[in-house]
């Protein structure tokens, strides 16, 4: 009996895939922010640990993104190991901070988030924007599965849009899927819930709030009424 080997990541494939997992490229952005087209593609270059080392995005023809990083020597070998159980020296927690905070200085100068797939989260989000002129803002560099939605007279969020595995709504599937955050009427919430695609609200305050599947269990319809009452409901 065999068992398959798998490479451990580096601590600079993890931080890549952390930062880029849910974004779209916007080419247009590329020159403005100081990337040099070339034959291939496009390329941009970054000093961490003042000039220790160097940071080289490539972004090719096709969309791809290629990260590296190249420094001292001996020291360069060192710092730029797979991840370690060991704690890491403080050379090496200040170059990953820096390496962290150029790429998501990349990502969000140059992509775009692009989370949702599900066609009704994709409809919904579309609504939101034509009807009440309000865009996605995602807050937390560590959920980037997370946005949100706020009147812009009063800043209070009105919906919140998130990926969540469906155990932590009902049963023990790890399977995620796209839920709708919305306030509610405290008396309506009893009524709305049935425990397979309507809970109380995940993460908020479950007296005011209701999560709604967006995997067509929950016609659109209901949804577009249920957002209109939340957002009035955010000016209070």
């Amino acid at each position: 009996m065999f068992s398959r080997f798998t490479p451990r990541k580096s601590w600079q494939e993890k931080t890549f895939e952390r930062v880029f997992k849910y974004r779209k490229l916007r080419e247009d952005q590329l020159l403005p922010f100081g990337f040099v087209q070339g034959k291939h593609g496009f390329s941009y270059g970054a000093k961490l640990l003042s000039g220790m080392f160097h940071l080289h995005v490539e972004i090719h023809l096709d969309g791809s993104v290629h990260v590296a990083v190249n420094g001292m020597g001996e020291m360069e070998n060192d710092l730029l190991r797979p991840v370690q159980k060991s704690p890491a020296s403080f050379l090496d927690r200040q170059l990953r901070r820096e390496y962290e905070e150029e790429l998501w200085h990349v990502a969000e100068c140059c992509f775009e988030p692009d989370v949702f797939r599900n066609e009704l989260t994709r409809r919904v989000i579309s609504h939101v924007g034509t009807t009440y002129g309000d865009e996605l803002e995602f807050l937390w560099r560590k959920f980037p599965e997370n946005a949100i939605v706020r009147r812009r007279d009063k800043g209070k969020w009105y919906a919140a849009f998130l990926i969540v595995p469906r155990s932590k709504l009902v049963g023990d599937s790890h399977q995620k899927i796209e839920i709708l955050n919305l306030r509610i009427n405290p008396g309506e919430l009893e009524c709305c819930v049935d425990s397979i695609s309507r809970f109380p609200g995940y993460h908020m305050n479950k007296k005011n709030w209701v999560s709604l599947c967006l995997d067509g269990s929950v016609p659109f319809d209901e949804l577009s009424q249920r957002l209109e009452t939340s957002y009035r409901l955010a000016l209070k």
